[in-house]
């Protein structure tokens, strides 16, 4: 079963494009474990500036896709509801025990809103559930006033946003602190 749990970071750097003098720094100067940074570029790149306890991460890819609205399809059996979680806001769907089934994140920065920590249930994928987290924060972003979504997608998740309309721009690179 997927780990719906979100506290096993403790941080995480998301880097401009490219800048591998902050990654290094960050690499040397940041000691505790569970910390994540990522950075868009390629994971070479990354791994050359990282020295000490650092272990990669697949390469993922950044997508981006305009906000435009929808409805979300939620099973009858479930609920859905989005709530504050930390300045970021949680879309969260549940079955009819109360358990989360799927979820995702959105955070403003700028027009842009920024999109993590997509999961589903492995029982429950193929049901719509993702699309629906996702049509969820579409719409709430839209509200927002925020135009434009950016995620770091991981190969599984790569098929669901590029059905939905999101398109690859490159590569993200991702190290996590042992």
């Amino acid at each position: 079963m997927i780990n719906l749990d979100e506290s096993r970071n403790i941080a995480r750097y998301v880097l401009y494009p490219g800048d591998w003098q902050v990654a290094a720094r960050l690499g040397r100067d940041v000691t505790a474990p569970g910390t994540e940074i990522k950075i868009v570029g390629a994971t070479a790149g990354l791994q050359a500036a990282l020295t000490g306890d650092w272990t990669m991460y697949d390469p993922g890819r950044l997508m981006t896709v305009a906000f435009t609205s929808g409805v979300a399809q939620v099973p009858p059996s479930c609920t859905a509801r989005i709530v504050e979680d930390g300045g970021a806001l949680l879309a969260e769907i549940r079955d009819s025990a109360g358990d989360v089934v799927s979820r995702a994140r959105l955070a403003a920065c700028g027009r842009h809103g920024v999109i993590d920590r997509v999961r589903t249930r492995p029982a429950e994928q193929r049901r719509g559930l993702g699309r629906a987290v996702l049509t969820m924060l579409g719409n709430r972003a839209l509200q927002e006033g925020l135009t434009t979504g950016l995620l770091s997608a991981t190969a599984e998740g790569q098929a669901l946003y590029s059905a939905l309309g999101w398109t690859i721009r490159g590569e993200v690179a991702g190290a996590v602190r042992s």
